[in-house]
């Protein structure tokens, strides 16, 4: 199996698939050699550490190099989260997907929030578009590429379950290949998109929703990180360096080894 086929595998088994999200090449490496499946990009994450907050502050073009440098070092299957697609035409999100297949990314994450517009984009539209991706990922010949589909609605001031049931069946119907719901904690919404749906629910890791135990028995497929990791180690960064150049002395510095096997060309 290549690795899209493989990835879209990794949605069907017993245990959900636990994604570790990465921001760069040693982030990606880390996470392989500590035993990940696979991995994605967390757009937060990766503008964060570029110097810039999300929301397609960076270039297409940017975050292509960006990926690009993580396929050089890492062997399993990558997922990337595009954002809303980085434009606002839809030919031009299309040629993005396409682009990043050509690269060898097994699958995105594409999110129904433009980046131009507050709020979600309308439903139809969104539907629409995702339809297209997909007919033009098959046209491509890259008919295993994952589409997770992101809904950004339990984001919002409000929301209900009727109308996220409603997104939830036409991204579906769609073509996708997974549903992504950051934000959504209500175990028995949880409960019932995994019984509704026939594409593997995917779920971000958040305060009071970080049992993998009670969401393997929930039925979730895929359990995301997001941007905690990558939130986690800048702090520790902030923290590590304001106390260097406080401390007089600094060997605490030196108290830890690095564990990762480096790539060489």
């Amino acid at each position: 199996m290549n690795k899209r086929t493989i990835f879209k595998a990794l949605h069907q088994n017993p245990n959900p698939l636990f994604i570790a999200n990465c921001w760069d090449p040693l982030s990606a490496l880390i996470i392989e050699q500590a035993g990940g499946q696979a991995v994605a990009t967390t757009s937060w994450g990766m503008s964060n550490h570029q110097g810039f907050k999300d929301g397609e502050q960076l270039t297409f073009d940017h975050v292509l190099q960006i990926v690009s440098a993580i396929l050089k070092v890492i062997t399993i299957p990558l997922s990337v989260d595009i954002e809303a697609g980085y434009s606002e035409d839809q030919s031009q999100i299309i040629k993005h997907i396409i682009q990043l297949a050509d690269l060898g990314v097994a699958g995105i994450n594409i999110e129904d929030t433009p980046s131009h517009q507050n709020g979600l984009r309308d439903i139809q539209a969104h539907q629409s578009l995702l339809y297209a991706i997909r007919q033009a990922l098959r046209d491509a010949g890259f008919k295993h590429f994952f589409i997770n589909a992101r809904c950004d609605l339990c984001l919002q001031p409000q929301w209900n379950e009727t109308a996220l049931l409603k997104r939830a069946f036409a991204y579906q119907e769609a073509g996708c290949d997974g549903f992504f719901i950051p934000g959504l904690t209500e175990l028995v919404t949880i409960k019932r998109l995994t019984t509704l749906l026939s594409i593997p629910v995917n779920v971000m890791l958040m305060p009071g929703l970080s049992d993998k135990q009670q969401l393997t028995e929930l039925g979730v497929k895929r359990i995301s990180s997001g941007n905690a990791l990558s939130d986690h180690m800048i702090a520790q960064q902030e923290s590590v360096t304001k106390r260097m150049l406080k401390e007089a002395t600094v060997d605490f510095l030196f108290e830890h080894s690095v564990g990762i096997t480096w790539q060489s060309n």
